[in-house]
């Protein structure tokens, strides 16, 4: 018979030889997961990293023919809703005519961008399509109205913000993009967009949707006879203001009111470049009223100092709808994306338009491809070329509000 103390003993041994037998168990797992027990010195064999050698976007080159040393209408709206006005019809455009310009440029191929976007050659759309540009001057209340509902402040859908997201639902392809020339408010002028207290809301809104806020001074003066320093008030006015609402939108653009320059060249310079207060301000382009497509940004012809506008017009020789006509006409030259904004892609023949230097600076690629005739292959011969191009985004700060806007 065995004490009780040799007892204790066998059952403590037991149990510490059950625990060793664990503890072995689990440093095999863990050297296992971790590969611990590998013989030191093995290191793990490399793998190669495939890159991708920048080149032509794989397309049919054939059946595409991009052309993005095109032209690219930019369309010039004010009013929508109401009755033209018949000294000026291109004032005002009805909510069903305005529905209608849309469905023509989507069915003829268009798809919208930004004027920043042409100005930073970022024309970022499918491959075949064709960029346009929808401009909207004065922030008239017709542009972007809304309606307050219990809860929240709803779109007008009849307003052209209204219209333009309804189009972006029924065809998703069709982005959120056009740039708005703001009036801003003053000591003159009522908030952006009509509607009091609700300005800079709406500024933030269209910010944080993907359009685009541009500059159209603060009274909307010509500035023909103007004196420097005035033009940079009122410049810069609008600008500050711009900014003060929504402080990382990207103002880079400026639509002269009326179309009318300095008549002094020399003060032309004032129309991208300023100070008012204290605070600069730096634009890319200044946007002319009328009356043609405006050239590629890859054009040697793209100046942003003359960039023209095309009137929502139905019957006029340049308005919008014989200029569709034209585009797409054989021989219309219009701007046909080839599906990558950091590729330049032209026919052949046509080298000595290209802005080579611009590009450079751009760090776009530059294709040339045979222009095919009937029987033509789908090769495209290239120029040398390297480096790649990029877009940027628009963070916009979150703004608070007594109540949301919805679409």
């Amino acid at each position: 018979m065995s004490s009780p103390l040799r007892s204790r003993v066998s059952r403590r041994s037991a149990v510490g030889a059950v625990s060793l037998a664990l503890c072995a168990v689990a440093s095999v797992a863990l050297s296992g997961c971790l590969g611990l027990g590998k013989k030191t010195g093995e290191a793990p064999t490399p793998q190669p990293v495939a890159t991708k050698t920048p080149g032509p976007p794989d397309i049919d080159y054939a059946k595409i023919r991009p052309n993005e040393l095109g032209k690219i209408p930019v369309i010039m709206y004010h009013e929508i809703g109401g009755k033209p006005y018949a000294r000026d019809p291109a004032l005002v455009r009805t909510v069903e005519s305005f529905k209608k310009d849309l469905e023509l440029l989507y069915e003829a191929g268009f798809r919208p961008v930004n004027m920043g976007d042409v100005l930073e050659n970022n024309i970022d759309i499918p491959a075949g399509t064709s960029p346009v540009v929808i401009t909207f001057d004065d922030a008239r209340e017709s542009q972007f109205r809304l309606i307050e509902t219990e809860n929240a402040l709803k779109v007008d859908p009849n307003s052209a913000v209204g219209i333009l997201t309804e189009f972006n639902k029924k065809h998703p392809d069709w982005g959120l993009k056009a740039t708005f020339f703001v009036l801003p408010k003053s000591p003159k002028t009522m908030a952006p967009f009509g509607q009091p207290g609700l300005g800079d809301q709406k500024l933030a809104y269209l910010v944080e949707k993907g359009f685009e806020l541009g500059n159209h001074t603060t009274l909307h003066k010509s500035l023909a006879r103007m004196p420097v320093a005035e033009i940079q008030k009122e410049i810069g006015f609008a600008h500050n203001e711009i900014l003060r609402a929504v402080p990382n939108a990207k103002v880079q653009v400026l639509a002269v009111p009326m179309g009318i320059f300095p008549k002094d060249k020399a003060n032309w310079k004032y129309l991208l470049q300023g100070t008012y207060e204290g605070k600069t301000y730096d634009y890319k382009a200044a946007m002319l009223a009328a009356y043609r497509p405006i050239p590629s940004p890859a054009s040697k012809a793209f100046d942003p100092l003359r960039l023209e506008r095309i009137a929502p017009l139905d019957s006029d020789p340049n308005g919008l709808r014989n200029w569709i006509i034209k585009l797409k006409a054989a021989g219309g030259d219009r701007y046909v994306s080839d599906g990558d904004p950091n590729v330049i892609s032209y026919a052949k023949g046509r080298e000595s338009e290209v802005a080579v230097e611009r590009l450079k600076e751009q760090g776009k690629i530059v294709y040339a491809y045979a222009p095919f005739g009937t029987g033509g292959g789908a090769k495209p011969i290239v120029t040398d070329g390297e480096g790649s191009g990029g877009g940027s985004s628009v963070a916009v700060e979150e703004k608070a509000a007594a109540k949301p806007i919805t679409p």
